[in-house]
């Protein structure tokens, strides 16, 4: 199988199993602060990828290799992006913070063409353009709220979630996905549990309470596990092999996966208009997927 094929393949896996993540992070939301969540999922990411290190699964070297790109990356994806898209979303309606995170693909394009010279076709114009109709049709039928810090914070978001793959494929040729990787979640483990003492003040107690919940001890398993490590492996090695334009794109198919998780799983409501949002997310992706790149960037 080509790499190109593979790594394709790699993203959509990679931003499908994103889509359950909501799901989870709801029940979890339920029993804990959003900060105390993160912390709590990526402390236990960083230990699963310790673990793989340890029993000397993976290898990790960092040596004399441009280290402080990785700290770039690690700062804008998790920590920017999901302190931003947290309050973003907190701030506006569910169906405007989806339309405002649809823009994702958007910001890739026009990133990976000014950062990383990246070819731009008018099939992935096209089809950016045409995932943002997508995610809006999904998000129809909910209460519309505005609020200029949620829009700013939402835009925030989007635009971090495609540094990250500015970043991720900038630095491919220094570093493996999983080191990447592993400095993304050592970075996001750190901030996220100095903002969860914070936003708690102090008081370990809060942080310990939801630990006693098994319920919440499945919901971390599936964000650190799998929405965390399988993930965000899958979606650094993608980002080796494919442009920008395309893994940005990607993103918008974590709607898809969320809304069809709500409606088999959680019994959510579900209309025609929604329907025709999905086929039009999902035929966008597909139309750039499986088309020849015009460049590769060569594994580290």
């Amino acid at each position: 199988m080509k790499k190109t094929t593979l790594a394709t393949l790699a993203g959509l896996l990679g931003y499908s199993i994103f889509g359950f993540s909501f799901l989870f992070s709801k029940i979890a939301l339920e029993l804990t602060t959003p900060f105390v969540l993160l912390s709590v999922r990526f402390l236990t990411a960083f230990l699963v990828m310790n673990l793989l290190v340890l029993t000397g699964r993976m290898r990790l070297s960092l040596r004399g290799k441009p280290v402080r790109m990785l700290l770039l990356l690690g700062l804008v994806q998790p920590v920017v992006y999901f302190i931003c898209e947290n309050y973003g979303i907190a701030l506006t309606s569910t169906s405007f913070s989806g339309i405002m995170l649809g823009i994702i693909p958007i910001a890739g394009l026009v990133l990976g063409r000014l950062l990383l010279k990246e070819p731009c076709s008018v099939l992935q114009v096209v089809c950016a353009l045409l995932s943002i109709v997508g995610v809006a049709l999904t998000s129809v039928g909910g209460e519309v709220r505005f609020s200029l810090l949620g829009t700013v914070l939402l835009a925030g978001a989007a635009v971090s979630a495609a540094l990250f793959n500015v970043i991720s494929r900038g630095t491919a040729a220094y570093f493996t996905a999983f080191e990447r990787t592993y400095v993304m979640f050592a970075l996001g483990s750190g901030v996220f549990t100095v903002l969860a003492l914070a936003e708690n003040r102090r008081d370990l107690a809060a942080l310990r309470a939801p630990l006693s919940e098994p319920w919440f001890w499945a919901a971390v398993l599936y964000l650190s596990v799998v929405s965390s490590v399988c993930a965000f492996l899958l979606i650094n090695f993608s980002v080796n092999y494919i442009s920008v334009a395309k893994a940005s794109l990607f993103s918008n198919f974590t709607t898809v996966i969320s809304v069809l998780a709500g409606i088999f799983i959680m019994k959510d409501s579900f209309s025609p208009i929604q329907l025709a949002g999905i086929v039009i997310i999902t035929l966008s992706v597909f139309g750039v997927s499986f088309r020849r790149e015009e460049a590769e960037t060569p594994s580290p």
